[in-house]
């Protein structure tokens, strides 16, 4: 089965495409993926630095360019956004965690992971501890977390929620997964409205726990990516025993959810990073938009959507709830195209031809997600080409 047929389904609006196509325009394409290319392009050099040859960040920044063009031609942005998400996530997996499968798969350079944003928000008061502490020692050289939540904050401005569909290196797992089934084998909708709001109340207890204990408890009993010793208790005891089972109860609700719902079943509901980014995303402007007048209720953009972000109302028209991760996926499913990305939910004429098209909410948002995505990427992208590249060369000797 063709790759692209399976990302395909169920995300091609049937009376027509994004207000971003008119079935034309090559050139403000062009003119578009070279807008990302370029900065991805730069910060992707300046990360790998003298550690790798130029012509793997420049593979990356190709890659992320490829994305802005195919987007902005076709008008597919769910499509499009998939294939590199899900790259994204598969780039960090064989750069960072194959190792740990077999020593063919070792890093080659960049061994030290980046920071976790998933485990640092369930231990934001643990680090705002520290920083008080450091500014009381006087020891500037203590305030490096500090810097963190700048960033933070910066990409919260610049994308919001869309960073948990466009830049999370370890959502575009269950993405990739959730768009394999072509239907579910069991009906999610029911979690959208009895559990949809669990991971808010699983933040604020992992907040308190792990300020009381000053240790990161999400990384120690729930995380399903740290597997492995050094985040177990040291005595393989009963206490060990129930942090392996609650690890893999989330392991499986990272693979095996999205392959049985067709949704994401762990950034949906087990997250901490998502309920964050849910509450603090409201300050970014980018929003789903949708026309009521024009809604005929069919409820394809609650099937559509993968975070169980849309409920209906009680006119049964959708209503978009804060954890939309502006992924796309419920613009193309609506068969009306009554859905639209906005800013701050402020109508637009939008432009749907020529350069103009540049200028619609839809443009600037994955004009920012691409660079955004493409930046974090360039943390492990580059460096897990040089892995498979040296992989495949070593298999060829």
């Amino acid at each position: 089965m063709n790759i692209f047929n399976v990302f395909n389904r169920g995300t091609v609006n049937k009376p027509g495409r994004s207000v971003l196509n008119d079935g034309s325009g090559l050139m403000p394409a062009l003119v578009f993926s070279a807008a990302v290319l370029l900065p991805v392009a730069f910060f992707s050099r300046r990360i790998s630095g003298g550690e790798l040859h130029s012509a793997y960040p420049l593979v990356w920044a190709l890659f992320t360019a490829s994305a802005a063009f195919f987007i902005f031609y076709t008008g597919r942005v769910s499509f499009y956004r998939r294939l590199f998400f899900s790259g994204m996530a598969l780039s960090f997996l064989v750069h960072f965690k194959m190792s740990l499968l077999s020593k063919v798969f070792a890093s080659s350079c960049f061994k030290d992971t980046p920071y976790c944003h998933v485990a640092i928000a369930p231990s934001f008061f643990n680090y705002l501890y520290q920083q008080y502490l450091a500014l009381m020692s006087g020891d500037w050289r203590l305030w490096g977390p500090l810097s963190l939540a700048f960033l933070w904050l910066f990409f919260t401005l610049v994308i919001g929620r869309a960073w948990c569909s466009w830049a999370c290196f370890y959502g575009g797992i269950d993405d990739g997964l959730s768009a394999l089934p072509k239907k579910p084998l069991i009906k999610a909708g029911f979690l959208s409205g009895k559990f949809r709001d669990f991971p808010a109340a699983l933040l604020i207890f992992l907040l308190l726990v792990s300020l009381s204990y000053m240790l990161p408890v999400y990384c120690l009993w729930l995380c399903p990516f740290k597997l492995t010793t050094a985040f177990l208790d040291p005595d393989d005891g009963f206490i060990r025993k129930i942090q392996l089972a609650l690890m893999l109860f989330a392991l499986a609700a990272l693979l095996a959810g999205p392959l049985l719902t067709k949704k994401r079943t762990f950034c949906s509901f087990l997250c901490p990073f998502g309920a964050w980014q849910a509450f603090w995303g409201r300050i970014n402007p980018f929003r789903v938009a949708v026309k009521p007048d024009e809604c005929s209720a069919c409820s394809a953009c609650f099937d559509a959507c993968p975070m169980c972000a849309i409920k209906a109302g009680n006119d049964g028209r959708p209503v978009i709830s804060d954890y939309c991760n502006l992924c796309g996926e419920c613009l193309a499913a609506c068969p009306g195209g009554i859905l639209r990305y906005s800013i701050f939910g402020i109508k637009f004429k939008e432009n749907k031809k020529g350069f103009g098209r540049m200028l619609n909410p839809e443009s600037f948002l994955v004009f920012s997600a691409l660079i955004t995505g493409g930046v974090v990427g360039a943390l492990f992208a580059p460096a897990a080409f040089k892995d498979i590249f040296d992989l495949i060369r070593g298999g060829l000797r």
